[in-house]
């Protein structure tokens, strides 16, 4: 994929800071003051109806009810002025698409009226499941901005219902991909181009409101951007979406240079290439000089020759989504922001994977772990600024946990959906705080995991239980949020098609910070044979596989597989990282925890030190005095033997 450019072109419309030397921490807006604040709040209301729209029209709940979309609104050169609160690599994404649309026809070959869809990962997207509209916004002949949104989409083809297949070993041998389809041309929609691209899907219906409902965010979003422009002049408009990206600029020059300059490495490990169980390893060090910040992944292990690999946009991503929620909380979010930050990787690894690569899963394998070790080392720097600590956060949300599960229905009619797990998962601890429960993941502003009653609606699934996991948050000073497991079972249905993608089965992707401990890794259970159908009848509701009769299997990371009528499948994603050592905890917090189903007996034992009495939960002060100096010297004979 061409990287896409950055610059501006040469107009005091879109002139941009030129000279970080003289400027960079100086914001000189071009509109006035009081106009800035209001437009900027308007459009960014604009972006938020487009996120709306793309809610309230699409027929799929990976997309109304998961949030695995994004939207957002661009200059003419692509850069992102407002971005959604949803899928954060995606940021970097559509500006990719964005700019090789323009190289692809010419800016002169742009033609108002048009929208052109891609899911190509070459030219920008996260994978072939990412379905990205990117509509051109003229006015009065000109082209002025853009308007962009993705979805993931159930299924669009290839050898695998959900269109990822982890046997591929080039790019041909996974779902088609497209460029930028004119879908539609002088504002029609352009039957023949949507049938063509709905003819490889298995849901087509599915992926048919996805897509318009894309076109319909577009054009809201441009109708509302028309609504501006003859209201305060295109001038203005234009300038107070440079003004944006300028600001959002020079406000994390500034925070970057209240951060002590140094460098940090961190690396996160992803098991499973979909082919063979071997680990491949992504490496960072982070560089933060003056008003700078240098992510340097060149170390990173050489490209798969399984589908877990990513395009170029993904690096970028990845380290994107790891700037805005550790650095930007309180600065708006756009391209602006990505301005002080060079993002380094070598070609031929796993997040740069060289064409013809297999890429289906990338966005939650190759990217999602280059985030892990993104935000290690953001929060490392985070950790040694005296001013900025309060930000920091250990790993949250170690891997995704989904499987893609189709089928025949009860009604005799193909079904196929995405279950997601991934938002069920544990924040990381902070500075001051424990980490959230069940937060999801920090590239999801707005985690949402499907409704269980949805989904037992639209699908033969039923669903048993989803509970929190004792022990599953990084014990430390605060501990990482804990995660909850989902149990799941077909119901009049004899058999459905089933192909788990997570990572962290034989480790945790969950790093803790400054002593804290990692947090619980990822684990799918499927139990085959059981008597589930038995119990229920009889009223009794299993809350564990333990509970139930047959076989018990502990799947690999990456695997496809049949959940056949009575069969049970467990998911159970990661805790959040901890902060700190474990034995410096108050241990009334950890007596609350116990409480609470978060921390076991024996896991306040053994990681907290804390000693309490097995009826009451009282601490007993004089035994957990004692425990933990035992683990402190413990620890110090074990360091002298190392």
């Amino acid at each position: 994929m061409t990287k896409p450019e950055r610059q501006t072109v040469g107009n005091k419309m879109s002139e941009r800071i030129s000279n970080p030397e003289e400027t960079k921490l100086q914001f000189r807006p071009r509109s006035e003051r009081v106009t800035f604040e209001v437009l900027r709040h308007r459009l960014w209301q604009i972006n938020d109806e487009q996120g709306h729209t793309i809610v309230n029209v699409s027929g799929s709940p990976v997309a109304s009810e998961g949030n695995d979309f994004n939207v957002a609104i661009a200059d003419a050169d692509g850069a992102l002025a407002f971005v959604g609160p949803y899928i954060t690599m995606h940021m970097s994404c559509l500006p990719a698409i964005i700019g090789n649309c323009l190289r692809l026809f010419g800016r002169e070959g742009i033609d108002e009226g048009d929208m052109y869809l891609t899911n190509d990962p070459w030219m920008g997207a996260v994978h072939q499941n990412d379905a990205c509209i990117v509509n051109p916004v003229h006015w009065h002949g000109k082209l002025v901005a853009w308007t962009a949104s993705t979805i993931h989409l159930v299924d669009v083809g290839g050898s695998l219902p959900g269109s990822w297949n982890p046997h591929a070993t080039d790019t041909f041998q996974e779902a088609p991909r497209y460029r930028y389809l004119r879908v539609i041309r002088g504002g029609k929609v352009q039957p023949e181009v949507v049938e063509t691209f709905l003819t490889n899907s298995r849901m087509p219906q599915s992926v048919d409101l996805d897509l318009r409902a894309q076109i319909a965010a577009a054009n809201v979003a441009k109708d509302r951007l028309f609504d501006l422009f003859k209201r305060y002049g295109i001038e203005t408009v234009l300038n107070v979406m440079q003004d944006c990206l300028d600001y959002s600029e020079v406000l994390v020059r500034r925070k970057l240079m209240e951060i002590p300059d140094g460098q940090w490495y961190a690396e996160d490990y992803l098991d499973h290439d979909g082919r063979e169980d071997r680990v491949y390893t992504v490496r960072v060090t982070l560089t933060k000089k003056e008003s700078e910040l240098t992510f340097d992944f060149r170390a990173t292990d050489d490209q798969s020759p399984g589908f877990i690999n990513s395009t170029y946009a993904g690096v970028e991503g990845a380290a994107f989504g790891a700037v805005l929620p550790y650095l930007c909380n309180d600065i708006p979010w756009n391209s602006g922001a990505f301005r002080p930050v060079v993002v380094q990787a070598r070609e031929g690894t796993i997040h740069h994977a060289r064409f013809p690569a297999p890429v289906s899963s990338g966005g939650v394998n190759a990217i999602w772990s280059t985030r892990n070790a993104a935000t290690l080392a953001m929060a490392k720097m985070l950790s040694c600024s005296e001013k900025h600590r309060q930000n920091m956060m250990a790993v949250w949300a170690g891997a995704t946990l989904i499987y893609n599960v189709f089928g025949v229905n009860q009604h005799g009619q193909r079904f196929g959906t995405v279950l997601q797990n991934s938002a069920l998962q544990g924040a990381g601890a902070r500075y001051f705080a424990d980490g959230y429960d069940n937060s999801g993941s920090l590239g999801m502003v707005r985690p949402s995991s499907t409704n269980v009653e949805s989904a037992e609606a639209l699908y033969p699934i039923l669903y048993l239980f989803r509970k929190r996991v004792m022990d599953s948050g990084g014990a430390g000073k605060f501990r990482g949020g804990v995660s909850s497991a989902t149990a799941v079972t077909p119901y009049d249905t004899e058999s459905l098609e089933a192909n788990l993608v997570t990572s962290g089965t034989d480790h945790s992707c969950t790093s803790g910070v400054d002593g804290g401990y990692p947090g619980g890794g990822s684990n799918a259970v499927l139990k085959t044979g059981t008597d589930v159908w038995e119990r229920l009848r009889r009223g009794h509701f299993p809350g564990s596989a333990e509970d139930l009769s047959g076989e018990l299997h502990y799947l690999p990371a990456k695997h496809l597989f049949d959940l056949r009528y009575g069969d049970v499948f467990i998911g159970v994603p990661h805790g959040g990282g901890g902060f700190a050592d474990p034995l410096t905890r108050d241990p009334e917090r950890v007596r609350l925890d116990v409480r609470d189903g978060s921390v076991s007996l024996r896991g306040a034992r053994d990681m907290y030190g804390v000693v309490l009495d097995h009826e009451t939960l009282a601490i007993l002060w004089e035994e957990t005095r004692c425990l933990r100096d035992e683990i402190r010297e413990r620890r110090t004979v074990n360091l002298f033997l190392r």
